[in-house]
């Protein structure tokens, strides 16, 4: 009887480990599918964190627009030749005499336009008669302001630099963005 039992239990285990082949067998397609899903699900959750987050980003971008002090309220100012006249002599008249002077030779203003970003763009051109480089850096100064009442761009500028002593003549070419 122990010959008959070894055999059986021969058996049994060649059973058990055929079934375990075929299991495998049948069943490794599905247990990849499922890791392929686990991999997806977890770039798709990255991908929607990721998208969540540029969406919170975005809407405090536009509760920050929303407000009153916001980044576009600077722009919005109502543009007239005199009103800038007034605004670059206003300014000349408050420099101290002892530091140097600035004198307007001419304004050019050109023509407003829409540029890309919806804005409207104003060229503003000063031909100044400046006493010293101290002045000059004071009144660049002032027409780029952030809390001033017009938000100037200086498009490009030169002024001379070869150790010149006295006045100097300098174009200072302005961009005035505005809604």
């Amino acid at each position: 009887m122990s010959i008959y039992k070894k055999d059986n239990k021969f058996i049994s285990y060649l059973v058990i480990l055929l079934s375990l082949f075929v299991l495998v067998l049948f069943t490794k397609t599905e247990i990849m599918n499922m890791q392929e899903n686990f991999d997806s699900r977890d770039t798709v959750n990255l991908e929607l964190q990721a998208k969540t987050n540029e969406l919170s980003e975005l809407n405090e971008i536009e509760k920050s627009l929303k407000e009153d002090d916001s980044a576009t309220k600077r722009y919005e100012v109502s543009i007239s030749e005199d009103k800038l006249m007034n605004y670059f002599y206003g300014y000349i008249e408050t420099i101290d005499s002892q530091v140097g002077s600035v004198a307007i030779k001419s304004i050019s203003i050109s023509e407003e336009k829409e540029n890309e970003l919806g804005f409207l763009e104003t060229s503003v051109t000063l031909s100044l008669n400046v006493s010293n480089e101290a002045v000059l850096k004071q009144f660049l100064d002032f027409t780029v302001q952030e809390s001033a009442d017009y938000q100037f761009f200086i498009d490009s500028f030169f002024f001379p630099t070869d150790g010149r002593e006295g006045g100097f003549s300098v174009n200072l070419p302005l961009k005035l963005y505005y809604k």
